[in-house]
């Protein structure tokens, strides 16, 4: 056993990114928001309202989506004092979590600098959410841009929503027949009844008009409202509504259930990391790949904070903790396997090929059947891990010595990453290394592969590469990116480029 140990000698490297998990990972939601005005009817100061910001917002990242926000005009939003839980009205002081949004320095660099609309890719978004306030009801009601922004996204089948006052936008929104969006539809916006009290508890008229007014006198469209100021929002088809402030966390978590049931709308990527690393290797590339697809990333055990022992591990396991997570995924996949896993993901899509849609191998050991990991790492005279190994005592596990990582791994790398390397680098199951895959020409022969060779690998050498690649003779094609180990933390933009040219 010692003796076949130590044909380790080009096991592959990730690395441990110093990537925050699940931040951002599901893609990206725009949320818009009124430039600042100047009320015609009460000369106030208006503009966004701080809970249908904040709580939207909230609702959002804490479900791993990035969130944008935009303005007609771009740049810095205000909010309307009522909404601020600091005014001296307290009328919002309960609303602890608009507190924290405006506590925070980050945000408020969002909120100053908010993109300009005209300037968005609505590509990049998976939904969008216009916001309400004083604000909308001048900037919003006879904005074209925005309205032609709204429909044109609605149009695309993804959910797009609007709250509060923010929903007059809806009383003008046309589709290209000329027919307002709304007819025939079930919605919602800021009621009457709560236009009154608000008109009540200033002493004067507020808005120059009232949105359930105005579209009640729309025929074929069913405006609805819940009592004054209760939570409620509605979904019909992937139009999303909101009645009033209190409604923002209600509205987005609509938004998130039709963003789940459109999942199958795109395409899934199952990334599963190689050695000595954990699913954080692909955090420089997770959440750009997720703005126009699924992205899954596998932990294996024993790896990053997965606390089996590497001694009880087997590439069975292996093998089944990436099937467990590809049969929960709507549709194929795409397979995505980076150094030693593309053994266990050959093995994946032997066992299950009517799940996997292709097979992507970075920089990654390619079997042919009866093959492991260390039979074809013995062949690699380029590698620099086999002469810095360190085994425990009983040869269950390996690591690489500490000043050998990073001219191994990741010689290109920044300083920072080196580091984290070093800091993250932990103990490998050696098992699974020598256990043979069970490869057929039916099965595995059956799923079409591609390539992304590292030219400048001093972990899996670029010759071995090559030799892999060329003893399969089924690779579909092969791509090239000079740099070493780990080119989705070098070269992250480039390599994104290749995976989604994939087609």
């Amino acid at each position: 056993m010692k003796k076949l140990i130590l044909f380790f000698l080009a096991i592959t490297s990730s690395v441990v990114t110093c990537a925050q998990h699940n931040a951002g990972h599901n893609g990206k939601v725009l949320m818009i928001a009124s430039n600042p005005a100047v009320s015609k009817q009460t000369g106030w100061p208006i503009g966004a309202w701080y809970s249908e910001v904040a709580h939207p917002y909230w609702t959002f990242s804490e479900a791993g989506y990035t969130v944008d926000i935009a303005s007609p005009e771009g740049g810095e939003i205000k909010f309307d004092s009522f909404s601020d839980p600091e005014d001296q009205s307290q009328y919002a002081a309960f609303d602890y979590l608009s507190l924290g949004f405006k506590k925070d320095p980050t945000k408020q660099k969002l909120i100053q600098n908010t993109l300009k609309l005209s300037e968005v890719n609505s590509d990049d978004y998976k939904a969008i959410f216009v916001c309400g306030g004083q604000g909308p009801m001048y900037t919003f009601v006879d904005n074209t841009e925005l309205q032609k922004f709204f429909v044109d996204f609605y149009l695309t089948g993804k959910p797009t929503a609007a709250i509060c006052h923010g929903t007059v936008i809806l009383l003008k929104t046309k589709l290209p027949n000329g027919k307002l969006l709304i007819e025939g539809k079930k919605w919602t916006g800021f009621a009457s009844s709560e236009e009154q009290y608000a008109d009540n508890y200033v002493g004067m008229q507020i808005q120059p008009f009232r949105i359930e007014d105005e579209a009640r006198k729309i025929s074929n469209s069913n405006f609805t409202v819940a009592p004054p100021f209760e939570a409620f929002a509605l979904k019909d088809g992937n139009l999303i509504t909101g009645q009033q402030q209190n409604s923002g966390t209600a509205a987005a978590e609509l938004v998130l259930e039709e963003l789940q049931n459109q999942r199958k709308n795109y395409p899934t990527y199952v990334l599963v990391h190689g050695a000595w690393a954990d699913e954080s290797a692909w955090g420089f590339v997770r959440n750009q790949l997720a703005v126009n697809a699924n992205v899954v990333v596998v932990n294996l055990p024993a790896h990053g904070v997965e606390l089996t022992p590497a001694s009880q591990v087997t590439l069975n396991d292996y093998v089944k903790t990436i099937t467990d997570a590809i049969n929960e995924q709507p549709g194929k996949v795409t397979l995505v396997g980076h150094s030693m896993a593309g053994i266990v993901v050959s093995q994946v899509a032997e066992n299950i090929p009517s799940k996997i849609q292709k097979l992507v191998y970075v920089s990654a050991y390619l079997p042919q059947n009866g093959e492991d990991l260390l039979s074809l790492s013995a062949q690699d005279k380029q590698s620099l891990v086999g002469g810095a190994l360190e085994f425990t005592s009983d040869y269950s596990a390996a690591t690489i010595k500490k000043e050998m990582i990073a001219p191994a791994v990741c010689a290109d790398c920044p300083d920072f990453m080196k580091d984290v390397l070093v800091k993250y680098h932990h103990a490998e199951p050696a098992k699974p290394l020598g256990e043979k895959v069970t490869l057929t020409k039916s099965k595995f022969g059956s799923v079409p592969k591609y390539y992304i060779h590292t030219t400048q690998d001093k972990a899996v050498g670029y010759d071995l590469q090559k030799q892999m690649v060329k003893a399969n003779g089924a690779v579909k094609k092969s791509f090239e990116m000079n740099t070493s180990h780990l080119p989705f933390v070098v070269q992250p933009q480039e390599f994104i480029k290749i995976l989604t040219s994939i087609k």
